[in-house]
């Protein structure tokens, strides 16, 4: 495992109760259950994230094939 650092928040009440109550039902810490939740929000952005770029990057593409498409002239139809 890599080195840990602390990281301190705060956060409702409520939330505090649902986190400490779920991570005992699954048999972790309460830190532990912070951390997963934590990484895997992170995973989860930076998917979105990709998934934007990508669309992004194929819509580019497009645009620059066609432009290429309609600025060739070699002649040949």
């Amino acid at each position: 495992m890599e080195a840990l650092t602390t990281f301190s928040l705060r956060i409702p009440k409520d939330l505090a109760r649902q986190v400490a109550a779920e991570a005992k039902r699954s048999g972790l810490s309460r830190s532990e259950y912070a951390r997963r939740a934590m990484e895997a929000f992170n995973q989860q952005q930076m998917q979105s994230r990709m998934a934007e770029l990508s669309a992004q990057l194929a819509a580019h593409s497009a645009a620059v094939a066609e432009a290429m498409d309609a600025s060739v002239s070699d002649g040949l139809t």
